[in-house]
């Protein structure tokens, strides 16, 4: 898929992702896609989807593997991106 170019790109090293077995690949890039599908068309780039992919991978890394684990992970991702900290009075507004 094409999400998992992303994956690949936020591995350190292509022998970081080969730890991780095809479950835990097949959760890691199910998230991704569940929660770019979910992004507004107009805040959708390579930029927040790398982002995103990042932290899948780092939480992945550290033993969170099940689907549910990674998508909420995901998600967490997707507003710090779009609403960082120094903006948190703005996910109060979009409710």
């Amino acid at each position: 898929t094409p999400y998992r170019g992303f994956l690949i790109e936020a591995a350190p090293s292509m022998n970081s992702l080969l730890k991780f077995d095809q479950t835990g690949l097949a959760n890691m890039t199910a998230a991704l896609e569940y929660v770019c599908r979910k992004l507004p068309p107009d805040r959708d780039n390579d930029a927040i989807r790398q982002y995103i992919a990042e932290e899948i991978a780092a939480a992945s890394s550290r033993g969170r593997t099940s689907l549910g684990d990674l998508t909420n992970i995901a998600l967490d991702a997707v507003n710090s991106y779009l609403f960082p900290p120094s903006r948190s009075w703005l996910r109060v507004l979009k409710g």
